[in-house]
């Protein structure tokens, strides 16, 4: 008889736990389904841990401190290309990107405080600076004479993330 209830206890455990993986499973995909990049979305959140079980909110905050990690990441590769480059053009197009991150991790702490405050409109506003703080950086390696951007994937990455985060942070309010 104790075996019955103990194999009882065991079957509803595993019910229980498989339903809120799926819960959560649908909260990410529902969430990254209001993004304008479902795909990557979902493959970045279910990357990082406490995704399965954050609400809205705490898919927002994720995104928020990768986005504080990227920025702060691209700022100090920026800063050190600077001091390596020998061409002109090139010195001045990272250090347009290091004084355009070192802004946008400015933006963030404000963002980050907004979103904590639940302040959700200027955290938007503040994630569009970023966006866009990542993207001069990657446009002035466009400007005449063309130079090629070691910070492609750093800017990009910061702008999906940037683009997503404030899609998520919109559902919230």
């Amino acid at each position: 008889m104790k075996l019955l209830r103990w194999i009882t206890i065991v079957l509803a455990l595993l019910i229980f736990d498989q339903s809120f993986t799926s819960v959560s499973a649908d909260l990410i995909e529902g969430t990254c389904n209001k993004t304008s990049n479902f795909k990557f979305c979902v493959s970045f959140l279910r990357s990082k841990p406490g995704s399965a079980t954050a609400d809205v909110q705490g898919l927002a905050q994720i995104v928020a401190d990768q986005i504080q990690i990227n920025l702060k990441d691209t700022f100090s590769e920026a800063s050190k290309l600077y001091k390596e480059a020998t061409e002109r053009v090139i010195k001045e197009c990272f250090q347009i990107c290091s004084e355009e991150y070192g802004v946008a991790i400015h933006y963030m702490d404000g963002v980050l405080a907004n979103l904590k405050s639940k302040n959700y409109r200027n955290a938007r506003e503040g994630l569009t600076g970023v966006y866009v703080d990542a993207d001069t950086c990657e446009e002035s390696f466009h400007e005449e004479p063309v130079r090629p951007s070691p910070l492609t994937k750093n800017n990009n990455d910061v702008k999906d993330l940037a683009l997503i985060g404030s899609q998520i942070i919109h559902i919230l309010g």
